[in-house]
């Protein structure tokens, strides 16, 4: 008996019917089932093969009477494949009148194509029943079922084996029941952690695949490991038992150590050191690996941006730090689930702490002579621009300043005295500060060191010019010296300042003060506006009897001065002059000035 071929083109496509109908197709058996009572003259039941010899076509079919041929057409699609006549097909078991047939030749590659398939007969039967194109309930599968192994290079990974080559083989019987490898089949390698990688069967079906699995889960460093092949039409799916793989964790130790301890903001520092992590109880260098070297700003508490910094074959590394304030760096290698967390398990030798110096400058300076001839000097004592963009930071509150003096603006300088902060609230962003000393000339250049304090550099501000005059009253005179009743007296003279030669002081105001007999204390009593020529003239009606001068108070570029005291002899004088006087006494200093002028 010969099977006849349908005429098609010489290189057949395998179309996909469904993947639904290749995987039934796996479930089926040659073993007959009983069969559901028919009401045709003639059914066929199912249409299988054994997955150990898929060219092994069994049909299993049932009539009212006796089947006396069948006549089985395989098609895919519309084409006809293979016909395979009644003489070909043998009763395997069960009866004429419900059994299975099955072929006596397994169908092989030469003659069909692997694939799924839609299956027809032609039958008859002894009730003179002859039935053509009876559909088969199900696709029929002429496919492989492969079996997939898997082996691991190795089943214990660690920091230093890291990766592992997963091989195996795909096998499958082929139509005629021989064992073949798949060629050319992808094959999926996947974890329990949902990881995968893909390859391909060479021509004798094994295959071989490298990977660096995550092994972290629940239960410490640990994975299940499978191949499988996808199934289509030609090939039903499989997949191979799994291969577990564990992960040793090593320990980390990192040393480092800074070129300086403390240092300038600004000044060039490194930090350097040796990485080791210890397996299998020896301790090896992390060599040609990656470094992490993280910081904590001392002073805002924020992270500094992690350093890598690369290490040579020992383990060794060395990185320059950034310029940035004090703060604590860490290195550590590269986390990874083979080592001990994410910090050297020696903790503190792996941590350095750089204490870095702040620069500062002192702005705004002002100096100027008070009326008495001492300096006063103020300003603002603040970080420098460099470190403007860092947050957290504060200029030092209770400042080293020393006002200097130097005769030209190039010194030499010599210290007169303390500055005490005083926290100006001028000053923003910055320490205020203000004082006065005794200067040794009545012009000069002045400058504010700042000498420095254990985390702030110092500094020297920019030198300001300051100068006074002295001045005098000259041709002070009371006219007359002795008055009765309401007797007027002349107040007059004349103001000067010391410009290379005495000359007129005017456009300014002078008081007059007042001593009265018998009394200890001084009192002004009016005020005089002075001539663009320095001079003054008042008269005053009722003096009192007493001591009376002139005095100027000074300036920012005028030292005060007082006239010589005079004795004015008073009788009868009115009451209104002497309430006034009570309510304008001087200050002690004042009444130490004119009692000095006395």
């Amino acid at each position: 008996m010969i099977r006849h071929r349908s005429r098609r083109a010489a290189t057949a496509a395998v179309l996909a019917i469904a993947a639904a109908a290749a995987v039934a197709a796996t479930t089926a058996s040659v073993v007959p089932v009983a069969a559901a009572a028919s009401a045709g003259a003639i059914v066929i039941d199912s249409v299988t093969s054994p997955p150990t010899e898929p060219g092994l076509l069994s049909v299993q079919a049932e009539a009212q009477s006796p089947i006396t041929s069948l006549t089985v057409h395989i098609h895919l699609g519309s084409t006809s494949e293979i016909t395979i006549p009644s003489g070909e097909l043998t009763l395997t078991s069960g009866s004429a009148q419900d059994g299975t047939w099955t072929v006596q030749t397994p169908i092989t590659q030469d003659e069909l194509s692997l694939g799924t398939y839609q299956v027809t007969v032609d039958a008859t039967n002894s009730g003179g029943d002859n039935l053509t194109g009876l559909s088969a309930p199900n696709p029929w599968f002429f496919g492989l079922y492969p079996a997939v192994t898997i082996a691991a290079s190795t089943t214990t990974l660690s920091y230093s084996q890291q990766s592992v080559t997963f091989t195996g083989q795909v096998m499958a019987d082929s139509p005629a029941g021989s064992p073949e490898g798949v060629a050319n089949e992808p094959v999926t390698i996947t974890d329990s952690d949902g990881g995968s990688w893909s390859t391909t069967t060479d021509g004798t079906g094994n295959y071989s695949v490298p990977a660096t699995p995550n092994l972290v889960s629940a239960t410490g460093l640990a994975g299940s490991f499978s191949a499988s092949v996808s199934g289509n039409p030609a090939i039903a799916e499989a997949s191979s038992p799994k291969v577990e793989l564990t992960g040793d964790v090593d320990p980390v130790q990192v040393r480092v150590a800074l070129s300086k301890s403390k240092a300038d903001f600004g000044t060039k520092v490194t930090l350097s050191g040796t990485a080791q992590y210890q397996s299998d109880g020896v301790w090896l260098p992390f060599a040609s690996s990656t470094i992490n070297v993280t910081g904590i700003d001392h002073y805002s508490g924020r992270s500094v941006p992690p350093i890598a910094a690369a290490t040579d074959g020992t383990g060794s590394f060395t990185v320059v730090l950034p310029a940035q304030p004090t703060t604590t760096w860490t290195a550590n290698p590269a986390p990874s689930q083979y080592l001990t967390g994410n910090v050297s398990q020696f903790g503190l030798p792996n941590s350095a702490t750089l204490t870095v110096v702040l620069p500062t400058r002192t702005t705004r300076l002002h100096v100027a002579y008070n009326p008495v001839g001492r300096i006063t000097a103020s300003g603002c004592l603040s970080l420098g621009a460099a470190v403007a963009s860092f947050p957290s930071l504060s200029p030092p509150e209770d400042a080293d300043l020393y006002l200097q003096y130097s005769r030209t603006s190039r010194g030499p300088w010599r210290t007169l005295g303390t500055l005490a902060g005083s926290g100006a609230p001028k000053c923003s962003g910055g320490t205020g500060f203000s004082g006065t000393a005794g200067s040794p000339a009545l012009s000069g250049h002045y400058r504010v060191d700042f000498t420095g304090q254990l985390l702030y550099q110092r500094s020297v501000s920019a030198a300001g010019y300051a100068a006074t005059a002295r001045t005098r009253i000259i041709n002070f005179s009371i006219k007359p010296r002795a008055v009765t009743g309401h007797g007027r007296i002349q107040v007059s003279g004349r103001l000067q300042q010391k410009a290379g030669a005495w000359k007129s002081l005017g456009s300014v105001l002078v008081k007059i003060f007042v001593k009265p007999a018998g009394g200890t204390n001084w009192y002004w009593y009016r005020k005089v506006h002075l001539s663009r020529s320095g001079k003054f003239s008042i008269s005053f009606a009722d003096p009192v009897s007493g001591h009376w001068a002139a005095g100027f108070a000074g300036n920012a570029s005028h030292l005060q001065t007082t006239s010589r005291i005079l004795y004015v002899a008073a009788s009868g004088t009115a009451a209104n002059l002497r309430r006034g006087l009570t309510t304008h006494s001087l200050s002690a200093r004042a009444t130490r000035a004119l009692l000095a002028a006395g």
